[in-house]
């Protein structure tokens, strides 16, 4: 499984949470560092430092690198992610992307997406490669809201993908990071949660201004929140075993 960050960085308590609940469970991970070597330390506050789908790039590289090692059948292969992360495990499975910038070697053959963004009109994003989505979602969030990627999942669904949703009644962003126990925000976090990014001639694009998406656009708020929430955690990781173990690795 390669884990994926939000823009929390490399240091994110839900990767390191979740590598320790895989480990239990018998599935290798792979937390990938996606902003160390690009000079980024953390992105909460400012979001424009990192592309929105850079990540499905890096995890098609890291593909690559697990293919080589001796331990890893390349075919193998899962992407869970979180918040920004999140984007990257739900939008690498469009076939778009992988035939642009897809591994040489290896093979998703699940995307496990936590709390992303999908407020977004991408050319192609209803044209996957066929490998089974889950998505993990609190319904009270107010960083990334649920109802944008419910109605994403639920036209995949409709389309005949293998594409399922589980969303969380009282539930925050970050509800699987145990290092949150109490409900948090920063008057400095970014959050587009009520801006549109549709994809016109290969860039993100405000349809409010007609003009390339940026995050001082009017659009953009300050103070999401985020708590851990332990009911929450406990149902998507029973639901992730079952589903890991059962249908995508096929370990019991």
């Amino acid at each position: 499984m390669i884990l994926l960050h939000g823009t929390d960085g490399p240091r994110s308590g839900a990767a390191w949470n979740w590598r320790l609940f895989l480990e239990s469970i018998g599935v290798a991970s792979f937390r990938l560092d996606s902003y160390t070597g690009r000079g980024i330390e953390s992105a909460d506050s400012q979001q424009e430092l990192f592309g929105q789908f850079t990540q499905i790039y890096d995890t098609y590289r890291a593909m690559e690198a697990l293919a080589e090692h001796p331990k890893i059948d390349a075919n193998r292969i899962a992407v869970m992610g979180f918040s920004r992360g999140g984007h990257a495990a739900l939008y690498s499975a469009m076939t778009r992307f992988q035939n642009a910038h897809g591994p040489k070697q290896g093979k998703l053959i699940a995307h496990l997406a936590f709390y992303p963004a999908c407020n977004f009109e991408l050319v192609g994003q209803f044209e996957l490669s066929g490998a089974p989505i889950r998505e993990f979602h609190g319904a009270e969030d107010d960083w990334t809201p649920a109802a944008p990627c419910r109605a994403y999942i639920d036209r995949l669904a409709a389309g005949g993908y293998d594409a399922q949703m589980s969303e969380f009644p009282g539930v925050l962003h970050s509800f699987d990071n145990t290092s949150i126990p109490a409900r948090n925000w920063s008057a400095s976090w970014q959050t587009s949660r009520k801006c549109l990014r549709r994809e016109e001639n290969g860039r993100l694009v405000n349809p409010e201004t007609g003009k390339p998406f940026s995050y001082a656009d009017a659009c953009v708020e300050y103070g999401p929140s985020v708590q851990y929430n332990d009911g929450a955690t406990a149902k998507a990781q029973a639901a992730v075993e079952a589903f890991l173990l059962g249908d995508a690795f096929k370990l019991k």
